[in-house]
């Protein structure tokens, strides 16, 4: 009896109320000229009065009239049922000419009361339109949004027919933008378009900040595949016989938004450049500590933001405390959400007590136009087992000794050469001589460790720390990647097929690749065990390096 209750309520609940409220819609949005269209009026009221539509035909004609009903709908608001009626009438149009058309004056008088809409414009065809089979199209959920917050676009082939040996020709570029390459699993669903069942699968899908602000482009995304069509006339294709496969090249259309800055008035000195709402979490190994015990710190930040861009914000400053160099790692949850974790080292050089602070930091709500303050709770910091006197005192010492020795030092004269009367003048000029030679030998000295140097730095090796570790990180790969996936429009696979790597290390990274793929990715990954090969990595680190120095020639 309870659980029909809750039902009842949910069901009540779960409809929304409307209260004197216009709605139209046409039934086909394009009209074709010379043919009927509806103009479908729905009028959300409480009141029992029955309505009276008026408007003016902007190069339309009416041509009926029919009252589709009323719909009654209940809902308990403020102790109370509060009952409203959805009154349905629709309008049958006809246009005579091409171009735009349209209803004017639209009101609708319920009684003593009147409702307005604005006017209605639409464009009338000469002929109807015709989707095509097959097409590409980027699905972008906003065209308008602030430097940094994140969108979801993604690469959708729209189908009513057999489609095969897809090839990407060309991924789209993506300038003024950061992006984060999703990898996620290939999935085929059925969709309408203008009213025609389509199936869709994803081809491609990217999250991007926006780093520039004004109107940027979403590229399209090229690509060729073999359409099944049937041959023109042929009597016995209807049955599905009698068909062909061609090659097709398709591409989507550029995308435009707009990207506003974000607003200066009210931005904090702490704002960490996210946008969007960020959880932050902060935790410590202890708050007793002894003199040179580490003191370490995580910072976790969860959200939707651009993290790649964040830097580590400074967390306690001390002289006594010495800081060393704070990492931060990325890791990727879905196509919404992620974390970086920054890890922070310090090193307490004498006794300290740090009383209780709060850190203050901040980012940017879209929605509410506002920076939003986050406070993270520091409790007391004590170190001991050293003396800031004896500190000092052991620095004073150390000044004084190093004094001492330095008066002791027995300064060197400058090297020069001893002229001696009555010497001959070839005697003398051997003096120069040795100092020629010796800074001759100085300079082929400094040339040839310049050019270690050059050596060192260019067969320093470029590999990202996160790929020694387990998991296997497939976002860290694939951005370690991305110059060449850029510059030749292949995707990792087709890159490791088509270098010049040994056919182990192919096996190796297309077994990796396979592991954590989207078609594999339920039964695979689960029993794959990476092992990190770092022979593999250098080969392939190897074949980048050379591929970048040939393309910068």
């Amino acid at each position: 009896m309870i659980l029909k209750m809750l039902i009842s309520f949910c069901l009540f609940f779960s409809q929304i109320a409307y209260a004197d409220e216009i709605k139209i819609e046409l039934n086909p949005p394009r009209p074709v000229i010379g043919e009927v269209f509806q103009a479908v009026f729905h009028i959300y009221t409480n009141s029992n009065e029955q309505p009276m539509i008026n408007f003016n035909p902007f190069r339309l004609e009416v041509v009926g009239k029919s009252n589709y009903g009323v719909k009654t709908s209940t809902l308990w608001v403020n102790g109370k049922f509060s009952t409203t009626r959805e009154v349905t009438i629709v309008y049958e149009l006809a246009a005579n000419d091409v171009g735009v058309a349209g209803l004017r004056d639209i009101n609708v008088k319920l009684g003593t009361a009147t409702l307005r809409h604005p006017s209605l414009t639409f464009n009338v065809l000469k002929e109807p339109e015709v989707t095509p089979d097959v097409f590409v199209m980027a699905d972008v959920p906003k065209k308008e949004l602030f430097v940094g917050e994140g969108i979801v676009v993604r690469y959708f082939l729209y189908s009513k027919v057999g489609v095969s040996n897809l090839d990407i020709k060309k991924y789209p570029k993506l300038n003024n933008f950061l992006k984060r390459f999703l990898q996620e699993p290939e999935r085929t669903e059925r969709v309408t378009v203008d009213g025609q069942l389509y199936m869709r699968t994803q081809i491609y899908g990217v999250k991007l900040f926006p780093e520039k602000v004004g109107e940027l482009k979403i590229d399209p995304l090229q690509l060729s595949a073999a359409v099944i069509v049937s041959r023109p006339g042929d009597p016995f294709s209807s049955f599905g016989m009698s068909r062909e496969s061609r090659q097709k090249s398709l591409s989507s259309e550029i995308v435009k938004i707009t990207v506003r800055p974000l607003p200066e008035e009210g931005r904090p000195d702490n704002f960490t450049g996210l946008v969007g709402k960020h959880e932050f979490e902060l935790q410590k190994n202890s708050t007793r500590l002894i003199v040179n015990e580490p003191l370490e710190f995580k910072l976790s930040v969860t959200g939707g933001g651009a993290l790649e861009n964040m830097e580590a914000p400074t967390l306690i400053k001390h002289p006594d405390l010495e800081e060393f160099e704070s990492n931060g790692d990325l890791k990727i949850q879905n196509a919404e959400m992620a974390t970086k974790v920054f890890e922070y080292t310090l090193l307490p050089k004498a006794n300290l007590n740090i009383p209780a602070s709060t850190i203050s930091l901040s980012y940017f709500d879209p929605n509410s136009m506002k920076y939003i303050p986050v406070q993270l709770p520091v409790t007391e910091i004590v170190v001991a087992g050293g003396s800031a006197s004896e500190n000092k005192r052991t620095q004073k010492v150390d000044k004084k000794e190093n004094r001492k020795k330095n008066e002791n030092k027995i300064i060197a004269p400058e090297l020069a050469g001893p002229i001696i009367e009555g010497l001959p003048w070839w005697k003398i000029g051997l003096s120069y001589l040795n100092i020629i030679l010796i800074l001759s030998t100085l300079i082929i000295g400094l040339v040839l460790s310049l050019k270690l140097r050059l050596v060192s730095l260019f067969n320093k090796s470029s590999i990202p720390r996160a790929l020694s570790r387990e998991p296997f990180s497939l976002s860290e790969f694939t951005r370690w990647l991305e110059p060449l996936i850029l510059r030749t429009g292949k995707s990792p696979s087709s890159l490791i097929k088509d270098s010049p790597l040994s056919p182990e290390a192919k096996r190796y990274f297309l077994e990796l690749l396979e592991a954590h793929g989207a078609r594999e990715y339920s039964h695979l990954k689960d029993n794959f065990k990476y092992v990190y090969n770092s022979k593999m990595f250098k080969e392939l680190d190897h074949y980048m390096r050379s591929e970048n120095n040939e393309n910068s020639i």
